[in-house]
């Protein structure tokens, strides 16, 4: 009874080990090769750093700490008051710039009309010296002879003169004076200045340029602030992603378009699908500050990990399940057997646990 009962048991731990064999056998087969895991893998999200392009005092904050905030809304204002000035004083200089210029466009044809003036002159001061010389000395003095010839002279020194002062309003307004206002240097300088005054009144408000979380404590109304300086911060509520840091030694199948799964450590009962969107062209160690010095004599081989981004599919919002907030650690299954072009598309749904 007892060998009976003694063959049967080794018989029974026999056929137990063939199948704990086979078990692992098509594991191996048709469930570890066809997918690698990891539990190196964090959520990843679009972070803003804001800050002001001038430096002034704030006047006026709209938002705190950890507010959800949308696109295209007002976080912070600064004082403008002398941005303002400065916008007046600059509109005030282009109008005087635009009187200028049409004052030389009038002191031009004036230097216009006095240069045919002299050359009127200088033609009508020759003929009469003409006509004095061919009456000779008997019928004019010697003096109203040199009194002609003076004239003459001044004629066409006044020429001369009208001709520089119409070279210098010339130059002054562009080379011709039929060039439009628009095209004057002069204008466009002042244009210009007031442009920037208007975009640096601009700059005195901070936007959000995102919808998503401010993640920083805010600054207080009456601080002095300098231009550059990062004044808010946020974290996208759209932009959000998962970084899966795979061993090098697990890359050889994974490729873009691959079906993934992905559980978040902070919510175990929850199973979010994704897709391998793109893989690093480098290692982590690659973008080290201080990277690895491979060729010194101490060196010693590490697995390197690569990372690789998977975009989430169902990503949810507060009112939908569970919510997604950068640096949380993940859990990441890639299933490499196939791209997502020749998988059927992965479900969006989610199952959450019951409320």
């Amino acid at each position: 009874m007892s060998k009976s009962f003694s063959v049967s048991t080794r018989q029974l731990s026999f056929a137990a080990g063939i199948i704990v064999s086979a078990a692992v056998t098509a594991w191996l087969l048709l469930g570890g090769r066809g997918s690698v895991h990891t539990d190196n893998a964090y959520i990843k999200a679009s972070k803003v750093s804001l800050a002001t392009e001038v430096g002034g005092v704030i006047a006026e904050v709209t938002v705190r700490a950890n507010q959800s905030v949308k696109s295209g809304q007002l976080l912070l204002r600064l004082d403008n008051t002398p941005f303002q000035l400065a916008v007046d004083e600059a509109e005030a200089h282009l109008n005087q710039v635009k009187n200028q210029l049409l004052s030389r466009r009038a002191d031009y044809a004036e230097a216009e009309a006095a240069l045919e003036q002299a050359r009127r002159d200088a033609a009508f001061y020759q003929r009469q010296l003409q006509r004095n010389e061919k009456m000779g000395p008997l019928a004019i003095s010697e003096v109203q002879l040199d009194e002609a010839k003076q004239a003459l002279s001044r004629a066409r020194a006044q020429i001369a003169i009208n001709q520089q002062k119409l070279s210098s309003l010339a130059a002054a307004l562009g080379g011709d004076n039929t060039t439009p206002l628009e095209q004057q240097a002069d204008l466009q300088v002042a244009q210009a200045q007031l442009d920037k005054a208007l975009y640096q009144l601009s700059r005195t408000e901070i936007y959000a340029p995102i919808d998503g979380v401010i993640a920083n404590e805010t600054p207080q109304v009456g601080e002095m602030v300098p231009a550059g300086l990062t004044l808010i911060s946020m974290i996208s509520s759209t932009d959000t992603w998962v970084e899966a840091n795979l061993k090098e030694t697990q890359l050889a199948e994974v490729q873009a378009g691959q079906a993934a799964t992905v559980v978040i450590d902070a919510y175990p009962g929850v199973e979010w699908t994704a897709i391998v969107e793109s893989l690093s062209p480098a290692s982590g160690s690659e973008f080290a500050l201080i990277p690895a010095q491979n060729a010194s004599g101490n060196w010693v081989k590490v697995v390197q990990r690569v990372p690789v981004r998977l975009q989430l599919l169902n990503k949810q919002g507060p009112d939908d399940g569970p919510v997604l907030r950068a640096g949380m650690s993940a859990a990441v299954r890639i299933d490499v057997r196939g791209s997502q072009q020749e998988m059927p598309t992965a479900k969006l749904a989610t199952v959450f646990p019951a409320k």
